[in-house]
């Protein structure tokens, strides 16, 4: 499998507009890699976005992606449904138009628990649906989509608080013969481990906060910190998950403006963790299966 990661970042993107800090100043000058926008990842075989942020427009163009037939969203924040709006320009119909319905719509999939929270702030039925601008598909916990093409992608659920819906946060475990990739990009620290395939040849994952800037400066006072991190995932608490499931190669992604470290920093970060094949990914990065 060919999987692009179209965005890096989380919900602070680099750089922060009128922020000049030592990350955003040369994001700003240089761009990638130091430049991350909003987390969503592109599988080519299946022509299928994991997650929509504001920013989708402007990386679909980037990497000149010109089919898109699945979105599958991992779950309700705006950091990752925010630029849903981009299925009004998929399949569009041809001018002059007869109507607003789209042609060939693309799929939309998600929880049901995703939908129902997504939907009074998105307007789903009135913007999205009943416009055509796509359609919906619901996928539980556990179950299979066949996507054509020899592809399948197997919904893995988590909650977002203790004895919440298990499916309130989605990854989405793509499968082409015997390749295996899961893209689960946020939202791990209540995921149930054994629901990860022990076989995985790739990991698209969550970064997880840091406790510390790159120069050392605490990022949160400590009880903040207490407080984000019982239900926030740690950078620390990726690592062990990463060490239980084992797979061949982990990409971190979510990989937020707050944390004040550049490329070379994180590049030497993941030289100190090389027994565990980690790697903190960029835009655009190119991932082969």
């Amino acid at each position: 499998m060919h999987l692009t990661l179209l965005g890096s970042g989380g919900d602070s993107q680099t750089p922060m507009p009128t922020c000049d800090c030592r990350v955003c100043e040369p994001a700003r000058e240089k761009g990638r890699p130091h430049a991350r926008l909003g987390n969503s990842t592109f599988v080519h075989e299946a022509d299928a976005l994991v997650d929509a942020p504001e920013s989708i427009w402007a990386m679909l163009n980037r990497e000149d992606v010109t089919d898109v037939e699945y979105i599958f969203l991992s779950h309700h924040h705006m950091d990752h449904v925010g630029g849903l709006r981009v299925v009004q320009a998929i399949g569009r119909p041809q001018y002059p138009l007869e109507d607003w319905d789209n042609e060939d719509p693309a799929t939309v999939v998600m929880s049901e628990t995703t939908y129902d929270r997504i939907a009074e702030s998105l307007d789903i039925e009135a913007q999205y649906d009943d416009r055509g601008y796509a359609e919906f598909e619901f996928l539980a916990d556990g179950e299979t989509m066949d996507l054509g093409g020899g592809i399948e992608v197997t919904a893995v659920g988590a909650p977002l608080d203790p004895g919440g819906p298990e499916d309130a946060a989605m990854g989405y475990c793509f499968s082409e013969s015997d390749a295996s990739v899961l893209v689960f990009p946020d939202e791990t620290t209540f995921l149930d481990l054994d629901k990860v395939p022990d076989d995985l040849d790739l990991w698209v994952k969550e970064c997880g906060y840091f406790r510390e800037t790159g120069d050392g400066e605490p990022i949160m006072t400590d009880e903040l910190w207490t407080e984000e991190t019982d239900h926030q995932t740690t950078f620390d608490q990726t690592l062990e998950q990463v060490r239980t499931v084992s797979p061949d190669r982990t990409v971190l992604t979510e990989i937020e403006e707050i944390y004040r470290r550049r490329p070379g920093e994180y590049a030497d970060l993941a030289d100190e963790y090389a027994d565990l094949d980690v790697e903190f990914g960029h835009d655009g990065m190119t991932l082969e299966v």
